[in-house]
């Protein structure tokens, strides 16, 4: 009895990290928004730019992330939620290996087109 509810156990501990490693190793990592402006103003200020679409005067955001260390770096897009209205503070996720794919808001479903599913 206690060997079968020690293995459930692991079992159900290996599943819950296995969840949520996938979107880790597909890129994904948590940030916070800790700029909001215009693309001309805020690109020159990242560590990674990942561009905007329409220019130099379009909403711009540069979000914060950790990717395993303790030093944070620094992501700045233009690719945001559809709909969505990001202020400093906001928790977001962005995929550090496609700068192609817009910023996520936290428990954003839909792995398949390209937003975490946690």
């Amino acid at each position: 009895m206690r060997s079968a509810l020690l293995c459930a156990l692991m079992l159900g501990g290996c599943s819950a990290f296995n969840a949520h490693s996938f979107g880790r190793s597909a890129g994904w990592r948590a940030a916070e928004v800790v700029s909001v402006g215009r693309a001309g103003e805020l690109a020159a200020t990242v560590d990674r730019d990942c561009g905007s679409d329409g220019g130099a005067a379009v909403p711009y955001a540069v979000v914060r992330y950790h990717n395993g260390g303790v030093h944070s770096r620094s992501l700045g897009t233009g690719r945001w939620p559809a709909g969505a209205r990001l202020n400093v503070g906001d928790a977001v996720e962005v995929n550090v290996l496609d700068c192609a794919l817009p910023l996520a808001l936290p428990g954003q479903s839909g792995s398949s087109s390209g937003t975490p599913s946690r």
